[in-house]
Formats: structure tokens, sequence, C-alpha cells
């Protein structure tokens, strides 16, 4: 049908979108805008919300069956590499009792804000979150192919790739100001750089607004690579893609999440080689052997001539020093944080940069930013009861999590290793919870991990 077709347009669509920052700003002032109190909408709020309507009156119950895979018959030969065709179940558990009650808690704190109009915005915006979260778990995976989804995901990075290695090459941005590419040049205060020689080196954007943000997104575009190319044949031009993708990535130069990528690379990698049952599946199997080498070699490759051909910067990005500023920063966002006052329900959604402006800190505009820790940025915002109700939740959705799959499947380990990844990035940055294209892919990795089985 029309529809169908339109709807499955539209949500492969917003999931390639997710790093493009296209945006309109209300109330728009120059020389007095502060990103952290504005109000806004992205081309990708517009894209979720048709999506969230097509959710609302699609009538239609869709279930993607799938046999039990122990039990394999005839039938059905083509599922022996394909773990994406699941039979989604609907889990109601203590975690969703927890998010709601802490999206009416984030709601609370709002009263008596320094800066009402900012709570208001922000806890809408943790509101669509959240229906991103339930649209994901009850709906996405039953409605759309999960490879497909996968291979948006992919074919977005590559795109993103593209753009980023120009930056890169140019050292500056490319004038995509209709994507939401942010302007780039080495002359420009407050962009993410470093100094090699004297030398001011940009890391790369794409289309979002930080280098780390990008730095997330094809850290999960690596992860669905990974699956589509061992349980299905691809082509050479997928592996290709594999390649740049790799590339722009430590472009990047962000040194906790390429950090975590290389953990979780050699993880996979003993994985297959010494774990029995997956050395059974993966190893002594000749087709998924020979899928795996592959992916394991351009990874090798590309890996060492990105460190021959950028080893000066590489040496600089290995290398921290609690003298950097970006050190420095984190530590005084995080001792304010702690120093904002224990309370119930903290400083209100949003208002931890208005109430940061009010202390006397003698600071440049565009230092004044959230604590660069989600969970302490939680605890300013929501206060003890918010920060304990977010904790909770995501402990029963571990928890249901290892109790639905037992970890049985090498996928198992690789969608639980992602997860954990992300948790630990919320201890080095806010964007998970400040910025679009965090928050998108924290909520959708969640309602991933809602409802996998």
């Amino acid at each position: 049908m029309l529809k169908n077709k339109l709807e499955n347009w539209l949500f492969y669509i917003f999931i390639f979108a997710i790093p493009i920052s296209l945006r309109h700003i209300f109330w728009f002032e120059p020389f007095n805008f502060i990103e952290w109190t504005s109000v806004y909408i992205y081309a990708t709020d517009v894209l979720f919300i048709m999506l969230v309507v097509f959710w609302v009156f699609n009538s239609r119950r869709i279930m993607v069956f799938n046999p039990d895979p122990g039990n394999q018959s005839r039938r059905f030969p083509q599922l022996r590499w394909d773990p994406f065709r699941y039979w989604v179940k609907d889990h109601n558990s203590s975690a969703d009792t927890f998010l709601i009650i802490f999206v009416i808690v984030a709601g609370f704190s709002i009263w008596g804000t320094l800066d009402v109009q900012t709570a208001v915005f922000q806890w809408v915006k943790l509101i669509e979150g959240v229906v991103l979260y339930f649209y994901v778990k009850n709906y996405a995976l039953k409605r759309f192919k999960l490879r497909h989804v996968f291979e948006a995901i992919v074919l977005g990075a590559t795109f993103q790739s593209i753009i980023a290695i120009a930056q890169f090459m140019t050292q500056g941005g490319l004038g995509l100001k209709y994507l939401g590419e942010s302007p780039l040049a080495p002359a420009f205060s407050g962009i993410a750089a470093f100094l090699v020689d004297g030398t001011k080196i940009i890391r790369v954007y794409g289309t979002t607004p930080h280098s780390n943000v990008l730095a997330l997104f094809l850290f999960i575009s690596l992860g669905t690579f990974y699956s589509i190319a061992v349980y299905q044949k691809r082509s050479w031009l997928w592996h290709v893609c594999h390649a740049v993708i790799l590339w722009a990535f430590f472009l990047t130069f962000s040194r906790v999440i390429i950090g975590l990528w290389v953990i979780n690379f050699l993880i996979r990698s003993f994985l297959i080689r010494f774990y029995k049952p997956f050395h059974i599946e993966f190893w002594l199997d000749s087709v998924m052997r020979r899928r795996s080498l592959k992916i394991f070699w351009v990874t090798i490759m590309v890996s060492m001539l990105f460190a021959v051909c950028y080893w000066p910067y590489v040496a600089n990005r290995s290398v921290i020093s609690s003298d950097d500023e970006a050190v420095q920063l984190r530590i005084l966002y995080n001792q304010e944080s702690l120093a904002s006052g224990q309370n119930l329900f903290g400083l209100g959604m949003g208002n931890f940069v208005p109430w940061l402006m009010t202390q006397d800190l003698h600071l440049s505009r565009e230092i004044y930013q959230p604590v660069h820790n989600i969970y302490l940025l939680i605890y300013s915002e929501t206060g003890i009861i918010g920060i304990a109700l977010f904790l909770l939740f995501l402990a029963f959705l571990l928890y249901d999590f290892y109790h639905r799959l037992g970890f049985k499947k090498l996928y198992h380990f690789s969608f639980a290793l992602i997860i954990v990844s992300i948790l630990i990035f919320g201890l080095f940055d806010h964007y998970l919870w400040t910025i679009q294209s965090g928050r998108l892919i924290f909520w959708l990795v969640l309602g991933f991990l809602a409802s996998a089985t």
C-alpha cells in the first residue's frame, strides 16, 4: 500500500537524518544567543511527529515472525544467518514505570526555576525522547525490518563521513548551511580543535554540532555494519563504506569514544576466536570466518594507515593532561554541579546553565555549558529523586535485557557492549541529554534495548 511505503520511507529518512542539524531557532538574537536557553525545532522533530501520527492512526498490528532459531526447519532455510527477523514481544517491565515517574518528577522541577521558558521547553524535549523510546519499543521493530534500519544507519554514516573527510582536508566548513553544518574555520573560537607544533587542527563535525556527536553516530554505525556484514552476504561497496566510516571516525579524534571502540573491537575478536560457542559458529564455519576476517583485516589496515599518515595528531590526542582546558572545564562543571545543593527536585529542567551564569565565575560567555556528565546534570536539574528514578530505570532496563536474552548469541554481547559504551560516554559529556542528535541516538538505543529478543 502507498501509505505503508510512505511510512517506510519516512522512518528510514528519519534514521538517515539523525546527524543532520537543520533547525529553526525561535526569537533568535545573533548578539545575545545562548544555545542552552534557546527554543528551536529540528527537521528531525517534524519527521518524528509525522511518524507518531502514523503510529497513532495505523490500525494494523504488524508482527515480524521468526520461528524458534533453535528448531530450524526446511521451511525456513533462509533464516540460518539472519538474526534480524524477530518475534518482537511486548514487555511490561518495571523500567517503564520508573521512566514515567521520572518524567513527572522532571515536570515538578519546573516550579520556581530561574528560566521557566527553558525549563518547559527542555521538559517537552524529554517527553519527545520518551515517546521515541516507546515508539521504538512498542511499534518500530514490529513495523520495520531491522536490517533496513541498520542499512539506513550505515548509509547515513557514510554520507556524514564523506562530509567529514572533506572538512578535514579543507580544515573548514563546506557551506552546507541547509544541512545544519556548523561554521568551521581555524580562526573561530569555541570549535573542537587541538594544537600540533603551534598549528590548530580542526576536528571534523559532519553536519552535527560537535565532533563527539559525530563520533557517537559513527560508533553506532560501525556496530550495525558488523551485524549486517557478518550475518548477511554484502557486496564490496559495503566494505568500502566501512573503510570510509572508520577513517572519518578516527578524524573526530574523540578520545573516549575511540578508546571504547577499540575495547569493543578487541572483545568481539576475542569472543569469535577463543570463546567456544562463538568459535564454532564464526570460525569453524568457512562462510562466517571469511566474512569476519574481511571486517577484521579492513579494520586493521585502515587503522594502521591512519596512524602512519597522521601520527603526530594521534600522538597528541593520545596524551591526556590535567592541564588540558577540556579536562579543567569538566572538573569545574562537576564541582559546580555538586555545589548546587542537595534538594528533592533540583534546579529545574535545562536550568543548570542559567544557574551557573548567576555564580561569580567570571567566565567567557561560551564557557557556560551544561555539566559534561549526564548523571550529574540530571541530578542538578531534577534533584535526588530524579536521578534515583533515572538510574532505577536504566538498572531495570539492563536487567530485563539480560534476563530475556541470556547472551547466547554474539550479537547479544555486541549490543550489550554498545549500550554499556554509550552509558560510559554519558560520564564524560552532556550531548546525550542536551543536543538533538545525541538525544535521538540515546532514546533510540534504549528503545532497541527494551525490545530486543
